[in-house]
């Protein structure tokens, strides 16, 4: 197999109808309705979610058919007095100079 660029692949049920995009809440196991709510939700809460998710497609997907221009990884620490751990998510893109458009893969 090789690499899918749909975002339908990275994202279950992800649609577009030309202005909006829609993707159903039940896509990001880390969210709940009322952290993604427009007026007293948590952005901090939404994108944990979507870079757990994302994060999560990459880790599924066989190596062979990952990007070449595009790279995901996450670490994780935890911090032994207070018990917090701490995620950082690495989002790599390879984009063409002048455009800022990722690079055709390969």
């Amino acid at each position: 197999m090789a690499f899918d660029s749909k975002p339908s692949t990275w994202l279950p049920n992800w649609s577009e109808d030309g202005t909006d995009i829609s993707v159903p809440l039940a896509t990001f196991p880390e969210m709940t309705a009322a952290e993604a709510d427009a007026e007293v939700g948590d952005i901090r809460k939404v994108l944990f979610a979507i870079a757990e998710k994302v994060h999560d497609s990459w880790n599924n997907t066989a190596q062979a058919d990952r990007p070449t221009q595009m790279y995901i990884a996450k670490s994780s620490s935890v911090n032994s007095t207070t018990g917090v751990v701490t995620n950082t998510y690495t989002l790599r893109f390879y984009c063409e100079i002048g455009t800022q458009e990722v690079a055709d893969e390969a």
